[in-house]
């Protein structure tokens, strides 16, 4: 099935960089949108229900990392499904008139630490079961990247590293994004990614482009027909600089 990223907006973060230029002058700079990471190998879903733990980056006097929890539920048959209140480790998350739920700006603490084997708690309905479940995979730890560079230039061979390979991680996605929306993701099993100076040309040169790393773990359950793909994320988001 076709699932469309939904983008991340992170207006506590923006307000946090526009409150630091206090110039009458000053005229908002683009920044790549956020996105969220999916995992490769899981397009025959039925529901996608996330657990997301964003350190955000933001580049103040220096580098403050802002630890926000985002949370997103799912249930697709020929268009979203209304499944009754979805809870998150006991927390409601809110429903959109389009029947996707969602974590709100201001309830940034799902208690998604590392280790944790999240709880989730479906009303049901419109053919998807109630369940009470918690997952067998749990949080992975928190992933630091290492040595991230301020500037990658466009014309060399870049590799990228984190400080380590976080426990209870499946794998590493990792993701370079331009302030235009273009983007190269790839997945590694270990913690650290060489690309090319051919697949960096796909991008154009920009102050404010985004990197993300998020270390994974996902469990898929069939329950009442239905296949449920389940995600934690753990990840770290910076912004720099393509030249």
């Amino acid at each position: 099935m076709f699932y469309k990223n939904i983008f991340i907006l992170f207006v506590f973060i923006n307000f946090a960089l526009l409150s630091c230029k206090k110039e009458d002058n000053y005229v908002p700079e683009k920044y790549a949108e956020e996105s969220i990471l999916y995992p490769e190998g899981i397009e025959n879903r039925d529901a996608t229900l996330l657990a997301i733990r964003d350190y955000v980056g933001v580049d103040l006097t220096g580098t403050i990392e802002i630890p926000a929890d985002f949370c997103l539920a799912e249930f697709l048959d020929t268009e979203f499904k209304n499944v009754g209140q979805v809870k998150l480790n006991n927390d409601v998350l809110s429903q959109t008139s389009a029947n996707i739920y969602i974590s709100s700006l201001d309830d940034i603490n799902f208690n998604l630490n590392p280790g944790n084997q999240n709880l989730w708690l479906i009303e049901g309905g419109n053919g998807f079961s109630a369940f009470n479940r918690k997952m067998e995979v749990k949080m992975p730890a928190k992933i630091t990247f290492d040595a991230l560079p301020n500037i990658i230039t466009l014309g060399n061979n870049v590799t990228l590293k984190v400080k380590n390979f976080p426990t209870n991680a499946q794998a590493i996605i990792w993701q370079l994004k331009d302030i235009d929306g273009n983007f190269i993701q790839k997945e590694t099993l270990t913690n650290e990614l060489t690309l090319t100076s051919a697949e960096l040309s796909q991008l154009i040169p920009g102050r404010n482009s985004l990197i993300k790393v998020a270390a994974y773990s996902l469990d898929k359950w069939d329950n009442g027909g239905k296949r449920f793909v389940f995600i934690n994320e753990m990840v770290e988001t910076a912004n720099l600089e393509l030249k």
